[in-house]
């Protein structure tokens, strides 16, 4: 079982409205209200891919049970942290579909007291227990430091090797140097951790292999390059997957696709060259459709069978 962890978890709110940025007054046609935060996308799509998953996140207020309940609706099993205060946030995704144009509104999420994420922190502990893997993804709740985070995952560390993590930013800058089984991060995210422009393959398997030279460091390390696919490399090996060209209706969720596809992989058996193939085709899967997380494994499939892969050596050309 994969212990999918959201941080700081939301309502994902998506509205199409056609035309948004063209008007003063537009007009909603549709909307959609799902259990929002990277893990639970990771949970949502692990789930639809057929491995057991539990979704693990804190929660607050009227705003922290409807994710519960959303979550309980599409048949995601979660643990929950209820939080003495604080309210959990709303995300805006405002699409309009003709002109294939989402707009990502992010609330920060509530401020975090030290007693709750002391609880929290606890709380993830005793899940981990009954998981074969642990995966931590997004961003951390205002006001929870650096160190709680890093102490979290060290923890885990002790007694459970197998952590996945997909985060930016600050927390990010951490990971670098935590010894966990995968790294999966964006290309703007690991250039803006390391202080170095990443817009080619070629870039990202330097960077990638920048990070696994570091000690401990992670042992596996993705850069998702959007359309151009994905780099991966650890211990064996560098592989650069792509996909055939898709129609793109939203790339929202897509990254969290690309890490539950390799992890429920990873977690199978397979080696990290053919659990790339799976994210990135899960990746692709998921930007066809509207909200985060959404996937046919039917699709996927499909894209497994016509996608590409490369095994590298550094100093590869790209043509």
């Amino acid at each position: 079982m994969l212990l999918a962890l959201t941080t700081n978890p939301a309502i994902d709110r998506t509205l199409v409205v056609p035309g948004f940025r063209h008007g003063e007054v537009t007009r909603v046609t549709e909307r959609r209200d799902a259990a929002g935060g990277k893990g639970l996308n990771v949970a949502r799509v692990a789930h639809r891919l057929g491995y057991p998953v539990r979704a693990c996140a804190p929660l607050g207020g009227n705003t922290g049970q409807a994710i519960a309940d959303l979550a309980a609706a599409e048949g995601l099993a979660g643990a929950w942290f209820w939080m003495e205060r604080g309210v959990s946030r709303v995300c805006l995704l405002i699409s309009d579909l003709q002109t294939q144009d989402t707009l990502v509104i992010n609330e920060p999420g509530p401020i975090m007291q030290p007693s709750d994420w002391h609880g929290f922190a606890a709380f993830v502990q005793e899940q981990a227990h009954t998981a074969s893997a642990v995966s931590f993804s997004g961003s951390l709740m205002p006001n929870v430091p650096i160190s709680a985070y890093t102490d979290l995952v060290q923890a885990l560390l002790q007694t459970h090797r197998t952590i996945y993590i997909d985060i930016s930013g600050e927390p990010l800058r951490a990971t670098l140097d935590l010894p966990i089984a995968l790294l999966k991060v964006n290309a703007h995210e690991l250039g803006a951790a390391l202080g170095r422009t990443i817009s080619s393959p070629a870039d990202a398997l330097a960077a990638a292999q920048a990070v696994r030279s570091r000690k401990p460091g992670p042992q596996a390390v993705v850069v998702t390059l959007g359309a151009a696919g994905a780099i991966a490399c650890n211990h064996s090996g560098a592989w650069h997957a792509r996909t055939p060209p898709i129609q793109l209706v939203s790339p929202v969720g897509s990254g969290d696709a690309v890490l539950a596809g390799i992890a429920t992989q990873l977690l199978h058996g397979a080696s990290l060259d053919t659990a790339l193939l799976t994210g990135v085709a899960c990746g692709a899967a998921n930007a066809q459709t509207l909200g985060g997380g959404i996937i046919e494994p039917a699709e996927v499939q499909r894209l497994v069978a016509a996608s590409s892969i490369e095994a590298l050596k550094p100093g590869t050309l790209w043509v």
